[in-house]
Formats: C-alpha cells, sequence, structure tokens
C-alpha cells in the first residue's frame, strides 16, 4: 500500500510542477555520506566483497538498507534480490587428468596444464597444426585449412608469437583473438605449445590461461610446457587421447533491485556492480601473500553515487516523468555474469527500459580532472541529454566507442542505449591498494550533480528510442 501511496504522490506531482525546474541539489552532507558508503564498502571488514563470500554479503546487506529506507519497490516477487550462479576454476585432480600419445603417456603436472574453466570428458582426435592461429592482413595461419577444417580435431598452436609477427599482426596476436580463429575453424579442443615448463605447480597458470574468462570459450584448452612432448606431438601423424576429469564450483551472486516508482510504463535504468576481487583468490597475486583487494574506486564509488542519486530524487521527486530502476549488479569482474543474467530474466519487458546509465569507477575525477562518458554511440539522442556543461562545472570528455568490459555492455547488446561514466583507469586498478583514502570526494559531488541533471533531460526521451 505505502508504494503505492508513493507512485500516487509523485505522479499528482509531476502532473503540477514542470519537470525542466532547476534541481535542488542538497550538497550538505552529500559528500559525506557519499565517502562514509565507500569507506565502508572497501573496509577490509568485507574481505574485497568477491561473490558468494560474507563480505559480498555485507554490501547486499548495506544496498538492501538503502532501498528500504528510500521506500524504494522491489523489482522481484521475492523482495530486492535476484540471485545467479558464478562459475568458478575447476578443481583438477592429478591422477584423472591425462594424454596419450602412442605407447606414452602425460599426467597433468608442470608439463601439461588444464584450462581451469575446462569440462569433464575424454576426446581421441587426429591433430591439426595452425602455427600461432593467426589472421590478419600480413599472413593468414588457416590459409591451407578449408572453414570448419578443424572439426572434430585437436589444434596444436605454438603459444609463442615471434616479435617479427607479432608486430604484423598487432591485436590480432592476442590469444583471446587466436582462441576465437581456432574455435571458428570448428577445433574440438586446443593445446598450446611452449617451450619448457616455468609453472612448477598444479594450478598456477601458464600465459594462455591467465586471461581465459569463465564462460567465454566452449572448449577445453590445454597447455603442454615441454620442449620433449612439443616436438612429439609435432611430428607425431597418430591421434592424441586426453581424459579430463573436473569438479566444477561455482559461487551464488545477488543483482540487488529497486524502483523509484512514479506510475509510468517506461523506465530508465542507473546501475553500478558492487562486486569486487576479494583477496585475489581467482588473481595471479605476485606478491605470494593474502591481501585484500578493497576496491574503494571499483567499484564501491559507482555505488555510493548511486545510493546518493537515490537521496537526492527523495528530495526532488518531481525531476522524472519515468520509472527510475536502481540496479547494484554482481559478476561483473567474473565477466557481466550479473547484468547478463538480469537482461534475460527480466521481470519486466526490457524493452520498457529506454536508457541504461553505469556507473564504475567514478572515485577519482582529480586524476585527470574529467569524466569520461563511453558508449555515446549506443543513441543519437546521448549528445542533447548529456548537455550540462552550463549547470555543472565539469569537463565531459564523450567517447563513441562501447567500453566492453562493464555492465552497459550488456544492455547495448540487447538494444537499449547505455552510457558507462568513468573517471579513468589508473596504476591502483585491481591492485590491493585501490583504497578509500585516494576517492576523491569533491569529485563525487559533482559527478552526482550531472547526474542528476542528465537524469532531468532524459524527461524529453522518457517514451521512446531512437
Amino acid at each position: 500500500m505505502k508504494y503505492f501511496l508513493i507512485s500516487f504522490y509523485i505522479a499528482i506531482s509531476l502532473c503540477a510542477k514542470g519537470q525542466n525546474d532547476e534541481i535542488k541539489y542538497m550538497y550538505g552532507d552529500s559528500k559525506v555520506r557519499m565517502m562514509s558508503s565507500i569507506q565502508f564498502l572497501s573496509s577490509d571488514e568485507l574481505s574485497g566483497r568477491l561473490p558468494g563470500t560474507d563480505g559480498a554479503n555485507l554490501a547486499i546487506e548495506y544496498i538492501q538498507n538503502a532501498f528500504e529506507k528510500s521506500n524504494l519497490r522491489p523489482l522481484f516477487e521475492n523482495g530486492f534480490k535476484q540471485s545467479f550462479s558464478i562459475p568458478r576454476p575447476v578443481e583438477i585432480l592429478f591422477k584423472t587428468n591425462y594424454m596419450f600419445l602412442g605407447n606414452d603417456s602425460l599426467n597433468v603436472g608442470k608439463e601439461f596444464q588444464v584450462s581451469p574453466f575446462s569440462s569433464t570428458k575424454e576426446i581421441h582426435a587426429n591433430t591439426v597444426y595452425v602455427k600461432n592461429g593467426i589472421k590478419c592482413s600480413e599472413f593468414d595461419d588457416f590459409q591451407s585449412i578449408d572453414f570448419n577444417g578443424l572439426k572434430n580435431r585437436l589444434a596444436i598452436v605454438k603459444l609463442r608469437v615471434s616479435r617479427k609477427r607479432k608486430g604484423k599482426a598487432g591485436k590480432e596476436a592476442q590469444i583471446q583473438k587466436r582462441l576465437e580463429n581456432i574455435i571458428n575453424y570448428g577445433a574440438q579442443d586446443i593445446i598450446f605449445l611452449s617451450r619448457r615448463a616455468k609453472n612448477k605447480l598444479i594450478g598456477s597458470k601458464p600465459p594462455v590461461f591467465r586471461n581465459l574468462k569463465t564462460t567465454s570459450y566452449p572448449i577445453n584448452v590445454y597447455s603442454i610446457n615441454s620442449n620433449k612432448w612439443s616436438r612429439k606431438i609435432r611430428k607425431s601423424k597418430d591421434p592424441v587421447t586426453i581424459k579430463t576429469k573436473v569438479s566444477k564450483r561455482s559461487s551464488e551472486g545477488y543483482n540487488v533491485i529497486g524502483v523509484f516508482d512514479v506510475g509510468a510504463t517506461h523506465s530508465v535504468l542507473i546501475g553500478a556492480h558492487y562486486d569486487h576481487l576479494g583477496k585475489g583468490e581467482f588473481l595471479e597475486n605476485k606478491k605470494g601473500k593474502e591481501e585484500v583487494y578493497n576496491g574503494a574506486d571499483d567499484n564501491a564509488s559507482g555505488i555510493s553515487i548511486m545510493l546518493e542519486v537515490l537521496h537526492q530524487l527523495q528530495l526532488n521527486p518531481e525531476m522524472i516523468n519515468y520509472n527510475l530502476i536502481f540496479a547494484a549488479f554482481s559478476g561483473e569482474e567474473d565477466g557481466l555474469i550479473g547484468s547478463r543474467h538480469f537482461i534475460k530474466n527480466c521481470p519486466i519487458d526490457p524493452q520498457l527500459i529506454t536508457h541504461m546509465i553505469n556507473l564504475d569507477m567514478v572515485g577519482r575525477l582529480n586524476l585527470n580532472d574529467s569524466l569520461t562518458v563511453y558508449a555515446t554511440s549506443s543513441s543519437s539522442q546521448w549528445d542533447e541529454v548529456l548537455d550540462n556543461d552550463s549547470r555543472v562545472e565539469l569537463n565531459i570528455k564523450n567517447i563513441p566507442d562501447i567500453f566492453p568490459r562493464s555492465d552497459h555492455a550488456s544492455f547495448i547488446e540487447a538494444g537499449i542505449p547505455s552510457i558507462m561514466l568513468h573517471t579513468g583507469i589508473h596504476k591502483d586498478y585491481h591492485t590491493p591498494n585501490d583504497d578509500f583514502q585516494k576517492i576523491d570526494g569533491d569529485g563525487l559531488t559533482k559527478i552526482t550533480e550531472f547526474i542528476l541533471y542528465t537524469l532531468q533531460n532524459l524527461n524529453r526521451f522518457s517514451n521512446s528510442k531512437p
């Protein structure tokens, strides 16, 4: 009943007031509130907010409490939370993972390693050598292979790319590009060949595995780190047998989402991810010791601004003529899992969401003295919507490129015009040094005011997409 009354009051207010009135940005304790949120969310008590941990649960509780205090309507039948599964690196056992070639065998270990996101399977296949697996304007390692010519075959790939070839290939020499090429030609699985074993422990990551994301590739990827075995596989005409048996592991993630409901048909969504890297459990910990990745800028800063926008909206309820969805996503660091799950399992028609604003790493405005807005090419309307220069003292840098590594990309994939606000990558990014003390509090207030005017400008486009 209280949600109905609030919606009714706001709807009446909209009829009574113009939506272009000057916003009363109540500075007061705005900076204090945001800094307080960041200090809590990035404290050691939350242990880096890794999904599935007590620290992440404390972050969820904090965000949900803020939504409840502001009388947001829960988006889901059972409340504010939406659960989903986040795949984790599998457990790979020494005795149950091995390779056969002729009469020789090799167990998983320092010379033979299995991707931490592999599936249980057994394959028996002939091999095809594809050099580095590169396709570019200067050369093509697949020139002698028909499209789909690797179907039911095991692709053998040389990991190291010579400096000369790398210079010619540019970005096409990146490991992800090479994997995608090989998959497109239909390979059943892939073995990367390296000269020698530098990693002495099972579970340590060779270079080929470091950039693999959880759900990026539908096949198993292996690494041979031995001159002897690399030569043997290259020269042999016998099929290779590989048996992989793994124990799947996952964490439960939660999106936390509520609605500022004015009774409109269409909605705008403002979102930020709250998850981070924990104690580096699934990273290459170069220092070899346990440290908390507090993620003050990435992305406690985004959550703090989102909650402050909600607070200011309570003070200016007549400023918008559309429903505003507030979304705190998890699983972003694992490959936008939470936001993609939301799009695919949205309790409302996603096409009724006309625009999305993503806040990711917005806490260090003092580093570059400008706010970067990515993905303005996702709608012809953004130029007009973002025209707030005369009302906010802020340098804005509009970038048409999407920047595909944050949650707005999930909405663009679904055809929803979306942008990402960002104050820049820095040396503390994804390190234990991304701490509260380095946040620019004055910058937070400038960005918040910019967002409030942007939301007001969206009134002109709230019922349609370009």
